[in-house]
């Protein structure tokens, strides 16, 4: 058996599902494994998080000296300044749109926090009977039960639906490509979805609703999906005329890797959130760390009726909140943001070109440094496509996220590409070679088993 892949029943942990091959070390975007093979990371540690690539000596160094400062304060004995510059960071580039922020440990917990904050919002303005929230279908917004629930994965939700409120709605994920009408235009099907909003907010009756929850670039959901043109500003249109909510969960293509910080600032069209959730890449994977922030209207009554109502033990961290800071800093003095831009322009290009003549690729889509390759491939494959090509490309020496369930969480089949904000052009280009050759080999696979 190779050191590399232990067997279930000689791990001593509780894997998600078999044990994965073994990383000893790593540096920038590339991981060695304890066979000596080293493997090119095209998604940021395996789900968009580690921005800055790893062996960051600066975040290494904020790290230590910070834990040697003060490790740890509970947040409601001790504030501390990390935090507080962080807060202020963030606030500060939203341009007045957020107001405050509170920090936590997983993308998880930042939803759940802003689902919370929400409900909270309603009964601080004496209407205690808003206690019905809408989100999408297929959607993703986090493994705690609160927001697992407000998502719609089958494969992640099905055994928990008695845990479950009935008070949770959906209404369709845009997906324009495979579902617009014919002659139908990004806007005319954005409106379309809106429209759909409003009926399930009517068939409800708004005064019981708290609000509509979204991502605006849909990562793990839908494979990476950007929004079609219009859709923010219908989708806004209707919550503004009943004064309801919008949550942007932006765990995933926040914090620049849509290429702005804020994701919705990258694909909003000016819309704005009332209450916003990031993580991944704030903490670029060498701290567990998220955010929940809050815009006007809900900080000043959360403030006005005493303070936010939740807590965690390791709330505002003050390692956490130094090494995010560290990381915020590094990409705004580096100027990374335009690097994302570029490269994930790159990415896109070469991408598109390479695969016009593969059958089996049906769209390649993106925004910054976060690109989806859709495939055709039936969930009666087994295995299924899109894990098949993640094996291969592991293989070759490339790292990617596979997702499947991406057209209605049973069918449909992703890759899924996001490397770090420090991704050069060559190594672009090598992950483009890396996972096309991978994909062909996976077609003459298949080709070969009839």
């Amino acid at each position: 058996m190779s050191n590399t892949q232990t067997s279930r029943d000689s791990s001593a942990q509780l894997h998600h599902t078999l044990p994965q091959p073994l990383a000893v070390s790593a540096t920038g975007l590339t991981f060695t494994l304890d066979d000596g093979r080293v493997i090119l990371d095209a998604i940021s540690g395996g789900a968009a998080v580690n921005c800055l690539g790893n062996g960051n000596r600066e975040l290494v160094e904020v790290m230590t000296a910070q834990a040697e400062k003060m490790a740890f304060a509970y947040h409601q004995s001790l504030g501390n300044l990390e935090s507080e510059k962080l807060a202020k960071l963030l606030t500060d580039r939203s341009n007045g749109v957020l107001q405050a922020a509170a920090f936590l440990n997983s993308g998880s917990e930042a939803m759940e926090a802003a689902i919370k904050l929400a409900r909270e919002y309603w009964v601080e303005m004496d209407q205690p009977l808003r206690n019905h929230i809408i989100s999408r279908s297929p959607s993703y917004h986090g493994n705690t039960l609160g927001v697992l629930g407000i998502g719609n994965i089958p494969s992640r939700r099905t055994i928990y639906q008695p845990f479950f409120s009935s008070n949770i709605h959906h209404v369709t994920s845009p997906q324009y490509l495979r579902h617009h009408l014919p002659n139908e235009t990004e806007e005319e099907y954005s409106q379309r979805l809106a429209d759909e909003l409003e009926s399930t907010i009517l068939s409800l009756d708004p005064r019981y609703v708290i609000g509509f929850v979204a991502e605006p670039v849909v990562g793990a959901a839908l494979g990476v999906m950007p929004p079609p043109k219009g859709y923010f500003p219908a989708i806004k249109r209707v919550l503004d005329k009943y004064g309801l909510l919008l949550i942007l969960d932006e765990v995933m293509s926040g914090s620049g890797r849509s290429g702005e910080l804020y994701a919705y600032q990258a694909v909003g069209e000016g819309v704005k959130p009332d209450i916003l959730a990031m993580a991944k890449g704030i903490g670029s994977g060498y701290v567990p760390i998220s955010a929940v922030l809050a815009g006007q209207r809900v900080t000043e009554r959360i403030r006005k009726s005493g303070g936010w109502k939740n807590s965690h033990t390791y709330q505002n961290h003050p390692i956490n909140c130094a090494v995010a800071l560290k990381v915020l800093q590094i990409i705004e003095r580096d100027n990374l943001l335009t690097n994302v831009k570029q490269r994930g322009e790159q990415l896109l290009d070469e991408l598109k070109d390479a695969t016009r003549d593969i059958e089996i690729v049906y769209n390649v889509r993106g925004k910054g440094l976060f690109v989806g390759i859709d495939l055709v491939g039936s969930s009666s494959l087994k295995p299924r496509l899109a894990p098949r090509i993640k094996t291969k490309a592991f293989e070759n020496g490339l790292l990617v996220l596979a997702i499947s369930g991406t057209i209605d969480g049973v069918e449909g089949e992703v890759i899924m590409l996001g490397p770090a904000y420090t991704v050069t052009q060559e190594q672009i280009s090598e992950i483009v070679k890396l996972l096309v050759r991978s994909i062909r080999e996976v077609v003459e696979d298949l080709d070969k088993e009839g």
